[in-house]
């Protein structure tokens, strides 16, 4: 046995930036070429969150957390009513209810 260690590099969410696509109506991280996105439609002052897409690459670390952080943090700065058609984003707004009570959420989940 070789006395040499290998080690995987962590994937971090930290350097990624979370941007908002007005005209495609997305909030979006790019990851090594790939799009993680948030699918909304914005009418006045509100927002419906419609869908989450995170390449299956990058499920599970911590990428969908990062752009419903953003979504939720984009509503509360601007004032926004939320609804919500998003399973994800449900279940993220509930575990982070004490954060976003503020914000008048209808969840329309099917």
């Amino acid at each position: 046995m070789s006395g040499m260690l290998t080690r995987a590099r962590a994937f971090s969410t930290e350097a990624l930036k979370v941007v908002n696509n007005v005209a495609k109506q997305q909030f979006a991280v790019s990851i090594k070429g790939e799009d993680a996105v948030i699918s909304y439609e914005k009418k006045g002052k509100g927002i419906t969150l419609i869908h989450t897409n995170v390449p299956q690459a990058f499920q599970g670390k911590g990428v969908g957390k990062l752009l419903a952080q953003y979504a939720f943090d984009h509503a509360l700065e601007n004032r926004l009513n939320v609804i919500c058609k998003c399973h994800f984003l449900a279940k993220f707004y509930e575990d982070n209810i004490n954060k976003y009570k503020v914000l008048n959420v209808k969840l329309e989940l099917e």
